[in-house]
């Protein structure tokens, strides 16, 4: 493996220069190679705004974003849930879920004060937070 080195002689404007507002960006971002903001970027360190990133941001209000296409990319899947699934039994609990923080807005199938009986495999882990149905009582609550 060899070090990478990074392109700053092409950079032509920092993250700090950059507007908050997209409201306040022009189409001369388009011309512009912008540094990433993450110190330990392991990419090139620098990243470019294309015509259709630039119209999507606009149309969706979202602000330039500060960091490069690597970076971004492993932010989000930091995000995902881990390649491993858990052994659950649905949270619901007749009238409410087990926490008792969300209430059902539909009586289920099973009934509005007995506890749901069907177990599964899922990726989301006994601890974390969120609320999990079995696919029957998600599907009665969002349907």
């Amino acid at each position: 493996m060899y070090d990478k080195q990074k392109p700053e002689s092409c950079l032509t404007m920092e993250v700090k220069d950059l507007p908050d507002n997209i409201k306040d960006v022009d189409d001369n971002i388009l011309n512009e190679t912008i540094g990433c903001s993450n110190k330990d970027c392991e990419g090139s360190g620098v990243f470019k705004i294309i015509p259709s990133e630039l119209k999507f941001y606009k149309k969706l209000g979202i602000p330039l974003p500060r960091y490069c296409v690597l970076c971004r990319r492993r932010e989000r899947l930091k995000q995902r849930n881990p390649l491993k699934l858990w052994h659950r039994k649905c949270q619901c609990a007749g009238h409410k879920d087990d926490s008792k923080v969300y209430k059902n807005t539909i009586e289920h199938l099973h009934h509005k004060e007995k506890h749901c009986p069907n177990e599964f495999e899922t990726s989301y882990s006994p601890e974390k937070k969120e609320i999990v149905y079995c696919e029957k009582c998600y599907n009665e609550e969002v349907n």
